[in-house]
């Protein structure tokens, strides 16, 4: 079981590493410009390229309300939450137990979106 669980730990560092990439990015249109983004204490955004400053929407034609997948680390969190709580249950002495295995089954479950990707193995695939 501890394989489908680093397989899963590899997955989610994998999406936690492409979400923090996508927040760093920066527009090509800045390509080899100073390029600062600044938050002032009233929360409006503010690029400031070569020195000059510009609204953030004027450059990345986005509202200041925070986009919809700014829960995305949380939600990889949370799932890395279920994989070390299996983790601390799985070497519990009633490895057996009816919650060790409805467990087990949300930790299967938690791998199905991955199914596609090559080192998936269909043993893992839950059994209704």
């Amino acid at each position: 079981m501890s394989d489908v669980v680093e397989f899963l730990r590899a997955r989610y560092a994998e999406a936690r590493e492409r979400e923090q990439r996508k927040r760093r990015s920066i527009p090509s249109a800045f390509d080899r410009h100073v390029v600062e983004i600044s938050v002032s204490s009233d929360l409006r955004q503010q690029v400031i390229v070569d020195g000059h400053p510009y609204s953030a929407e004027q450059y990345f034609g986005i509202a200041t309300e925070p986009a919809p997948d700014t829960n995305v680390l949380a939600d990889l969190d949370s799932k890395l939450g279920i994989l070390d709580w299996f983790d601390v249950a799985g070497t519990s002495p009633e490895l057996h137990s009816d919650a060790w295995q409805i467990m087990r089954q949300v930790v299967l479950l938690l791998g199905v979106p991955f199914a596609d990707h090559p080192d998936y193995d269909e043993r893992w695939r839950p059994q209704p």
